[in-house]
């Protein structure tokens, strides 16, 4: 670490003094019909400066001597534009338009000299203008020009590009999976940085990208969305100003079949109407001996500028799903013992289910956003979302009770759940006595309302999974309903509950290459409580209150190339109520997350290489336990709350353009989580479900960009786990194997088509997840692309 140390130092001492000027040329280059002209070359050749426009058009070009001098702009493979430029200082100059629109952009993608992967500005992470290299946090971005490139047909699949977050995926009953990050699990329900409900799939194709913010974000996002290890962001496809899209088909093993569409069209002549729908239809089969899903997506997005300052963006999604589902597996008993799955015996393709047991989900999400510029400072964005998700089913769990059987208990449910998010944002960057301040200041309303109104459950039958025999396969779904319709508790329970918070963020320029961040945030929760069916009153009534500071500063020793930082950062999860033993109710606090991180992020060589290295450390306090001092009462102990736990570690991404074509994707997590006070069977060691403690991830690909194989590319990839417990206490320990899994595909793009090939798992491994839960063997997929 010293030699790293040393060597970063001496690289920053060298060049400091080739970037000491403060001269230099700002502005946005436009598409001819106004979009915003990513990738796009802009420099002055006497001087021998260059650099490529960001994905909002952008460019600035630093160390300009005063004085008149030529500006080149140009689109990779067409004629330059050439302006005359006085620079006097920093200069801005007005936006200059291409002769060539949105299709030509298309056509750089295709040639491949930019760096693909590297997309990384977002107005969702800060909810500020602020550059990945000026913010004190670290994030990953997955890209829509990725998820292609590998055919990505589900959500969990593009989270084999983000470090550390494919550790432990588990699948629930509807469909919907999680994601392990620092040593904590993550949901997914942010999308464009707003609530969703968070218990529906999600399909890929209306994704422009998939953004993780690591580390306890309950600063700016509360403690609905972000848990101690961070929060997933889904941002979705927005209208543009000209006619275009493409459909895709895309079929592979196990009759996997999935056809996708993206159309956008200007409304009127003036565009200020546009509409963009993207839609999927997708069904395969299991590899198990049962299993299915069908699923289809409708997602349009209506764009409204009513005038310079005023635009209004309305989108909804519609989302189904049919097909069989099952928990999972659980070991609860002693009995067993084997001490990991792959030990366990159970055949990889035993379902244990058939395909007459199905259950299906619908989701209605409607979506505003509206944005209103007040002057050359501020902006109002306004914020509303509601989400409706139904799901019904009879459903399946597992229980490993000896080394060679299982039992399978059955549920029959009915779940409606609708969330409602209103957010009101003003956003202003400005300058107080010469500095740079950007600042949000907003306001949060959320509400979740559940309904589980049917909720019954009963033992089915236990199957010896060594020998099965004809009671494997007698299960049914008539089986299931005659034996439910017998009993008679109903353990389904109603409730809502609200959170309201008012949050306010500042980033301040201290001078040009130093900036802090101040943020902080105040929640309220009010839990309604929780009605159940069965016993007839409502528990869980509380409200609590939690403030949520955050604290960074950057320090870039090369501006806009090489940039140092820290945080401080905080989440929050607020605890119910405790009913103790002596019949007293214990009011506890919030759990409290606190991170602590520094590191150093790289983007130079003209966007070519792009780094983030960090070390974290998370501390959560308050945690409840049982207090193993204390008296019981009728043999039952007290919980008591001053539990703490810690997770530590090393978060490292790369991103690489090194030659025209060619790009690189690594990532290393490395995670030592540890219970620190808590009961004595777990005191002191890793917490279950909290992910490997060594994750890494590796995607190469290149494509020609000129000649006769012009478009013609290739990728391959591996991820691989460490290790990770299902059960870690002072009596066993049941653990998930390491893997390793290899992909590859090869792929012909044009401006008009695309085909590609897509090998999974190529050495067939076999693998599980923290459901324990059999993953994907080898799979073959094919996907043909038409553009326009």
């Amino acid at each position: 670490m010293q030699k790293l140390s040393l060597t970063l130092l001496l690289l920053l001492s060298l060049t400091f003094n080739v970037f000491a000027q403060n001269s230099g040329i700002k502005g946005q280059i436009l598409t001819s019909d106004g979009q915003p002209a990513e990738f796009v070359t802009v420099g002055i050749k006497e001087l021998q400066l260059g650099t490529v426009t960001d994905s909002k058009g952008h460019f600035r070009l630093k160390k300009v001597p005063n004085g008149t001098h030529k500006l080149y702009v140009q689109l990779l493979g067409y004629g330059a534009i050439e302006k005359t430029i006085e620079v006097k200082g920093e200069t801005t100059i007005p936006p200059i338009s291409l002769n060539e629109d949105t299709q030509a952009l298309q056509e750089v993608l295709v040639k491949g000299n930019i760096n693909r992967f590297a997309q990384k500005e977002s107005e969702h992470i800060a909810r500020l203008p602020l550059k990945n290299i000026e913010n004190p946090q670290v994030y990953n971005v997955v890209s829509k020009e990725i998820m292609q490139e590998q055919i990505v047909t589900d959500y969990k699949s593009a989270f084999k590009n983000i470090p550390g977050a494919n550790a432990g995926v588990a699948h629930s009953s509807n469909g919907r999976y999680m994601n392990v990050t620092r040593g904590f699990n993550l949901g997914n329900a942010a999308r464009n940085g707003l609530g969703t409900s968070s218990v529906s799939e999600i399909d890929p194709a209306n994704l422009e990208r998939i953004e993780a913010i690591k580390g306890p974000s309950g600063t700016l996002y509360g403690a609905s969305l972000s848990t101690f290890g961070g929060l997933y962001n889904r941002v979705t496809k927005k209208p543009f100003e000209t006619f275009g899209g493409n459909v895709s088909f895309t079929t592979g093993q196990w009759d996997l079949n999935r056809f996708t569409a993206d159309i956008n069209t200007p409304l009127n002549g003036d565009k200020t109407v546009l509409l963009r729908v993207n839609t999927a239809l997708h069904g395969e089969k299991s590899f198990q001996d049962a299993g299915f899903s069908k699923t289809y997506l409708v997602a349009p997005s209506l764009l409204l500028k009513l005038s310079d300052k005023l635009t209004v963006l309305v989108d909804a999604e519609l989302y189904g799903r049919k097909g069989t589902n099952i928990y999972g597996n659980t070991i609860a008993s002693t009995r067993v013992t084997a001490n990991s799955i792959d030990q366990l015996g159970i055949g990889y393709k035993q379902s244990f289910t058939n395909n007459s047991i199905i259950a299906s989900t619908r989701t209605q999400n409607l979506y505003s956003q509206i944005n209103y510029r007040i002057n050359s400072a501020w902006t109002s964005q306004t914020n509303i979302g509601t989400s409706l998700v139904e799901f019904e089913f009879p459903a399946l769990t597992l229980n490993t009770i000896t080394d060679s059987t299982v039992t399978r208990n059955i549920w029959d449910q009915y779940t409606r759940q609708v969330a409602t998010q209103i957010q009101q944002n003003f956003i202003g960057d400005f300058k107080i006595a010469g500095k740079r301040n950007r600042v949000v200041a907003g306001l949060d309303y959320s509400s979740m309302n559940f309904d589980f109104p049917n909720t019954r459950g009963a033992l089915y039958d236990t199957v010896n999974f060594l020998n099965p025999g004809k009671r494997y396969a007698a299960i049914s779904i008539n089986d299931i309903k005659n034996k439910v319709a017998g009993v008679t508790v109903n353990s389904g329970s109603t409730g809502k509950y609200n959170y309201m918070g008012a949050y306010v963020s500042d980033v301040f320029n201290l001078a040009e290459n130093l900036m802090v961040m101040l943020s902080l945030r105040v929640d309220r929760f009010d839990n309604r409580g929780s009605y159940n069916y069965n016993s007839n009153a409502t528990t869980g009534v509380y409200k609590q209150t939690a403030l949520s500071p955050k604290f960074g500063v950057v320090y870039q020793p090369i501006k806009d190339k090489v940039s140092l930082f820290a945080n401080y950062m905080n989440g929050y999860q607020f605890i119910a109520p405790v009913n103790q033993p002596d019949a007293t109710v214990s009011n506890f606090k919030p759990q409290f997350a606190n991170q602590t991180e520094g590191g150093i992020k790289f983007d130079i060589l003209e966007n070519k290489i792009n780094a983030t290295i960090s070390y974290y450390s998370i501390n959560v306090i308050n945690l409840v336990r049982t207090d193993m001092e204390r008296d019981p009462v009728n043999g039952t102990r007290f919980q008591i709350q001053d539990g703490n736990q810690t997770s530590k570690g090393l978060d490292f991404e790369l991103i690489m353009n090194p030659v025209n074509g060619l790009n690189i994707l690594a990532g290393y997590a490395y995670n030592a989580s540890k219970l620190e006070k808590a009961n004595e069977n777990v005191n002191g060691r890793r917490p279950t479900n909290s992910g490997a403690k060594n994750t890494a991830n590796l995607w190469i690909s290149y494509r020609a960009t000129a000649g006769t194989f012009k478009g013609l590319g290739a990728g391959t990839g591996v991820n691989h786990s460490g290790e990770q417990f299902v059960i870690n206490n002072t009596t066993r320990e049941f653990t998930i194997p390491a893997y390793t899994v290899w992909d590859a595909t090869v792929f012909y793009d044009q401006p008009k088509y695309r085909l590609g090939l897509k090998l999974d798992n190529i050495k067939n491994e076999r693998y599980w997840n923290t459901s324990l839960q059999p993953q994907t063997p080898r799979r073959f997929s094919a996907s043909i692309t038409y553009k326009f």
